[in-house]
Order: C-alpha cells, then sequence, then structure tokens
C-alpha cells in the first residue's frame, strides 16, 4: 500500500534531483542562464528556481493546514533567496515535508480532506499528490528542459533520478 513514507520519500527524490539539475545549469554566463526564458509569457530560470524553492513545502502545508497562510510565508521566503541559497533551500523544504508530514498519523492521510486550488475536496493522501508531489515533479521537469535548452549535457537519468549518465572509458 502506498502511505506516507511513500509521499515523503517521492518529494525527497523529487527535491534532490531539483538540486542535481541546478549544479547542470551552465555558469559561463550565470546572469544569462538565469534570465533566460523560453518565450515572453514563461517563468525564467531564476524564478522557475524560486518557484521551486517553496512550491512542495508550501503545497504541502497548504493541504495539512487547510489555508494559504504557510505557502504565502513559504513564497515570501522564496521570493528573497538567492541563488547560492538554492541547494539549502531545497534540503530545508525535504526537512519541513518530512516534519509535517511524519507528525500525521497513517489514517490520516486517506481519512482527512484538503481542498486543491479549485476549491474541490479530495482526501489529504490524494491531495498530498496532486499538488505538492505533481507540483515538484512537473517544475522539476521543466528545469531539466530548461537546463537541455541552455546546453546543459543531461540525459535521461538526471532528469528522472539525479544521476549523470556514464561517460564511455577513453
Amino acid at each position: 500500500m502506498f502511505g506516507k513514507q511513500d509521499l515523503i520519500d517521492a518529494m525527497a527524490l523529487e527535491c534532490d534531483v531539483a538540486k542535481h539539475l541546478f549544479a547542470k545549469l551552465p555558469r559561463e554566463d550565470w546572469a544569462a542562464t538565469l534570465a533566460w526564458r523560453p518565450s515572453p509569457a514563461q517563468r525564467s530560470t531564476e524564478e522557475l528556481l524560486r518557484f521551486l524553492s517553496y512550491c512542495g513545502i508550501g503545497a504541502t502545508l497548504t493541504c495539512v493546514e487547510g489555508t494559504w497562510d504557510g505557502w504565502k510565508r513559504v513564497a515570501q521566503r522564496g521570493e528573497e533567496m538567492g541563488m547560492d541559497g538554492f541547494t539549502a533551500a531545497m534540503d530545508r523544504q525535504k526537512e519541513e515535508i518530512t516534519a509535517l508530514l511524519s507528525g500525521l498519523a497513517e489514517e490520516e492521510v486517506s481519512t482527512r480532506t484538503a481542498k486543491n486550488p479549485l476549491g474541490q475536496e479530495l482526501s489529504l493522501g490524494r491531495a498530498l499528490m496532486e499538488m505538492p508531489l505533481r507540483w515538484l515533479g512537473g517544475y522539476r521537469m521543466q528545469l531539466f528542459l530548461y537546463a537541455r535548452a541552455l546546453g546543459a549535457d543531461i540525459g535521461t537519468p538526471d532528469c528522472w533520478y539525479g544521476l549523470s549518465r556514464e561517460k564511455p572509458a577513453q
């Protein structure tokens, strides 16, 4: 059965993969890397990194607390973060998600309810999968695509597992 610890582990993996991808972003012209956006209507790399730094814990807080107050707190923290703080922010996000979800009884995940941004009431477990887990995964994928578009030498293992491709022996 898929349980609370599975959610914690899945969200932690998404945070770790995002950190891995962050380390792969081209640094030759860091300002240009951070300013890059695929189109005018999309987030820049910097805006994406800021959002990734809090979307998991923000949505988890929203699901567990039942208000968007926690989201607002962590969003402010993310917007103030310097890019040198991204890795630490992802580690903090993992720790906060773990602490928050570890404090719940296993049965609360299936018996409590939470509302998604559309106001639909879901079981807490489903809300945690549909909000923080999906958002972390979706924006991690976006970071992978940004890194590839910016010229990073990365592949499938980098995206899904945070592992660099093996280079052939010379």
